[in-house]
Parts: C-alpha cells; structure tokens; sequence
C-alpha cells in the first residue's frame, strides 16, 4: 500500500516540476539578484551584471559579470583558493 502511494506521489511531482521548469529561469535570476546585491552591499563587487537563459529542458546559460578592483578580486579569490595564493597576493597590494 505504501509503495502504491510513494510511486502515485512521485508520479505527481515530476508532471508537477515539468509544468513549473519554464519559470526556473525567473527564479534563478531572481535568487542570483539578492545574492549579487548583498555581495555589492558588503563592497564585495562594485557592480554586476548577470543573464539567464533557457537553452533547452533543465540547461540553463547562466552569465555573470562583476565588476571589481583588485583588493575585492583579492579577497573573493583568496576566500576561493586560500593555499594556491599564497604567492601571488603581493600582486593584488593585500
């Protein structure tokens, strides 16, 4: 009886998700938009650009440019890559 149930609810939810995945690009750029603005808020990025698009079921291009000095490219590359920038931190003036 359970496992009647589970299959007839997963049934239910993937014709769900399939009617919804045109709108996943909205939601996308949305999400990306208030994490980009607080990055810029907290002077992580001085500006930024980004754009979605629906290249076909589920694939999605996802762009994105930030605009930012060296010392925000710095510490966004150090909080990636804290070990391999080690020897090249003097560049950046950090």
């Amino acid at each position: 009886m359970s496992s009647a149930v589970n299959q007839r609810l997963m049934g239910l939810l993937v014709r769900i998700i399939f009617v919804f995945e045109p709108l996943a690009p909205q939601a996308i750029s949305y999400y990306l938009s208030r994490s980009l603005r607080e990055w810029k808020r907290h002077g992580l990025v001085s500006d930024y650009k980004s754009r979605i698009r629906r290249l076909g079921k589920f694939h999605y291009m996802v762009e994105i440019d930030l605009g930012v000095s060296g010392k925000q490219a710095a510490h966004i590359l150090s909080d990636l890559y804290p070990k391999q920038l080690g020897s090249v931190r003097r560049w950046f003036d950090v």
